[in-house]
């Protein structure tokens, strides 16, 4: 639930030795402040004194237990206190500033004593006002608490005027009594706050006019330091506009071009900006090959706002046509029906061509298959004329047809869906194994089987167990095959007992023999086709049979790895990575290259270790990103001369998880994501993030640790020269054991050696 209240503007401005003030005519305006003063209060530790009416502090409560769902524990641990003007006050008559100054320091020394950092309070004097000498109380209690509590003691206030029912005296007193003004929903810093000593001393004049004058000159500087915030931010935002690695137009809605980036000429052909300006004063007709296709643009964002990966065709300056790939969005509305558009730009020429090809290669495929189609029914018609003692090889014949109606299916991959393909492979496998009686086909969810089709059961009785994964897993083989009493076994450990018994009766009762595989694709499990014998038959599955059953294997495992291809194929993997790398070094001075180094050299020291083809490239995309987590570390942090404090220097150490985090979000790349988070480890366990040793550490990682530390020594870095080649291949020797694991480090010496 979100609160009921809006949260004042600026309101984490106030710390500890402010005073703050809040201005209100209405109850409404009133609520919101103090809701989002002691939210802030109790977020920081600090106990909170609330001084109210009942009827406002039970507002306030409620809406407390919608932000925090346990309000009441701060409550009832002290934390926060609330009282009655009264019971806190006294008899408005008889208010005295000085016994409310000994209150507020007995309650500030006792919170810190508890282990709070301070002490925040916030109530209203209105009823003092009513009575003999409260307005002069009512001063002497604003001007005290300055003068013998905020200058000691680690607290902060906000006190609350309605502006009316005090005086204009009162409320003139109050603006210049308070570091902080709350009027309207915002929070200010008081540009005409004095120094409390002129209402001590009584002699407000006299310091109103020195503090609003000292007052001038601070807000002069911090103008003129805003300005120079901006002028830099502003220059960092230029360098990288005109660096990046893709183009960046910002155009209007009928065809002119205000800006470009570099990379936005470069992709047009032109030398300058003004050169690319100047040259398309219609979009629609200089830039699109094909006019219709801007209207398409235009109409598109301008119904949705913003439009994603728009393709079209494109000239050059020298009329060349390439292939561009646009994704923008409105970022102002005229209110002559134009807009303004701000647009990303992709040259995807190269990616143009590469798919054309794909193309051409699917055409000669299909006619391939086509030409195998039609070799398929030869063979089929000569059967037909066959006598009656080759029925055995036509029945072969036929079942081949089917399977090679299946391999088509891998072939449109677009048309044709997970559920609808193991539906097709059980429909099929029954009907060509020939002991087969009935079947399922499930795929493994993230616990339980997730049953798609059956054959001789109930599937909505079969879809109503939980059924854990592991129940179904292959124990020794990719395909095996048990009896009755061995799967009635397997399903009992991984099944409540009423979900046993139903399973029992819905399908294990009537089975006599189970022949089952399971699909495990990059060491992920995603499904599984079962065949059953029934009870009571005399068959049994035959070695010819389980070959059979194999080819349904590979059919399947094809027809799951074409569709992941397919998925990375579309993604671009390669290509946002490249770019990704180069936003880093463009961020941080000491890195540029680093990443492409570690790559090349943790995957040259995989090879050395005669790792398999596909962990060798795993640890090169993973070194290509092992520093990616670097894009979250501050500017100011990441590049600073000289040594780190321990602060900065865990701030650094926090690198590796955020990389880490970022990659598991991708289906593709989340299988590195550990080796990313763990390339800082050390063998001896004195690493980060989680200080694992030895072989704990995935040896992906241990190789990426030992690249990251070569590559770093034979670099420059803002607290140190490079290393001599002598000196870094002794750190390599001496810290052998140590931080790197000992066969990383023989085979990058061997590396280095040869």
């Amino acid at each position: 639930m979100t609160s009921n209240f809006s949260e004042t503007e600026n309101i984490n401005l106030i710390s500890l030795g402010d005073h703050a003030v809040l201005f209100y005519e209405e109850n409404e305006e009133l609520l919101p402040a103090v809701h989002s003063f002691i939210k802030r209060s109790l977020k920081n530790n600090e106990k909170c004194i609330y001084i109210d009416s009942k009827d406002n502090q039970k507002k306030i409560l409620a809406e407390l237990n919608i932000t925090f769902r346990n309000a009441d524990d701060f409550l009832k641990s002290g934390q926060l206190q609330t009282f009655d003007v009264e019971e806190l006050y006294g008899d408005p008559d008889n208010f005295s500033a000085d016994d409310m100054i000994t209150l507020i320091e007995t309650n500030v020394k006792s919170a810190v004593k508890e282990g709070y950092s301070g002490l925040s309070i916030t109530g209203e004097l209105k009823g003092v006002i009513d009575f003999k000498g409260g307005k002069e109380e009512i001063i002497k209690y604003e001007w005290k608490l300055h003068d013998q509590i905020f200058e000691k003691y680690p607290v902060n206030a906000l006190c609350r005027y309605n502006i009316n029912l005090f005086d204009n005296e009162i409320i003139k007193a109050a603006v210049e009594l308070h570091d902080y003004i709350i009027w309207q929903g915002k929070l200010y810093e008081n540009p005409y706050y004095i120094d409390p000593e002129g209402y001590k001393q009584k002699k407000v004049e006299e310091y109103e006019i020195k503090s609003w004058l000292k007052n001038i000159q601070q807000y002069q500087k911090k103008e003129d330091l805003y300005k120079e915030v901006i002028n830099n931010s502003q220059k960092k935002y230029s360098e990288l506009y005109n660096e990046a690695p893709i183009g960046i137009i910002k155009t209007s809605s009928n065809g002119q071009v205000i800006q470009v980036n570099k990379k936005m000429i470069e992709i047009g052909g032109f030398n300058t900006v003004q050169e690319a300006v100047n040259s398309y004063s219609d979009l629609g007709k200089d830039l699109y090959y094909n006019p219709i296709k801007r209207k398409e643009f235009l109409s598109e964002l301008n119904k949705n706002g913003e439009v994603k990966n728009f393709e079209f065709r494109a000239k050059k300056k020298n009329s060349e046509i390439i292939w561009l790939n646009m994704s923008a969005k409105i970022t102002e509305r005229k209110e002559d029906g134009n807009f303004i558009i701000e647009g990303f730009v992709f040259d995807v020429s190269e990616k143009k061509q590469y798919e054309k090809s794909l193309e051409k290669k699917k055409e000669e495929l299909s006619a391939y298959n086509q030409q195998l189609q039609a070799y398929n029914e030869e063979i089929t018609a000569m059967n037909e004329e066959l006598e009656t003692s080759f029925e055995e090889i036509e029945e072969l014949n036929n079942r081949f047809e089917k399977m090679i109606s299946l391999v088509s299916d891998i072939d449109n991959l677009n048309t044709i869906s997970e559920a609808e393909f193991l539906n097709k492979i059980l429909q099929q496998a029954v009907e060509i194994v020939p002991e087969a009686d009935f079947g399922s086909v499930y795929t493994f969810g993230d616990q339980y089987v997730n049953f798609i089709d059956c054959i001789g059961y109930d599937l909505e009785s079969l879809k109503e167990n939980k059924i854990d994964n592991e129940a179904f897993y292959n124990q020794v083989e990719a395909i095996e095959i048990i009896d009755q009493e061995d799967m009635k076994n397997r399903n009992r450990q991984h099944m409540s007992s009423d979900d046993f018994k139903e399973m029992n009766e819905v399908s294990l009762n009537k089975i006599k023999e189970i022949m089952y595989l399971d699909l495990e694709i990059n060491g992920q499990k995603k499904a599984g086709i079962s065949l059953d014998i029934k009870l009571n038959s005399k068959k049994s599955f035959t070695n010819s049979s389980k070959k059979i059953f194999s080819a349904f294997y590979n059919i399947a495992s094809s027809f799951y790895k074409m569709k992941e291809y397919n998925f990375l194929q579309s993604n671009f993997t390669k290509e946002l990575i490249s770019s990704t790398i180069k936003m880093l070094e463009m961020y941080d001075l000491y890195t540029r290259g680093h990443s492409e180094n570690v790559a090349d050299l943790a995957a040259e020291i995989a090879e050395e270790m005669k790792l398999d083809q596909k962990r060798i490239d795993d640890i090169y995309w993973a070194g290509l990103v092992h520093d990616i987590g670097k894009m979250l570390i501050p500017l100011e942090v990441l590049n600073k001369e000289g040594k780190l404090s321990d602060s900065e220097y865990e701030l650094i150490k926090e690198h590796p998880v955020i990389g880490s985090n970022a990659l598991k979000s991708s289906k593709s790349l989340q299988h590195i994501a550990k080796y990313v988070r763990h390339h800082h480890e050390r063998w001896d366990g004195g690493g980060y993030p989680d200080a694992l040793e030895k072989n704990n550490i995935p040896l992906e990682s241990q190789i990426l640790c030992a690249a990251d530390a070569w590559d770093a020594m034979n670099s420059k870095r803002t607290y140190r020269e490079p290393l001599s080649y002598n000196h870094a291949l002794a750190e390599i020797k001496d810290n052998k054991g140590l931080q790197f694991a000992p066969a990383v480090a023989d085979a990058l010496l061997n590396v280095l050696n040869n």
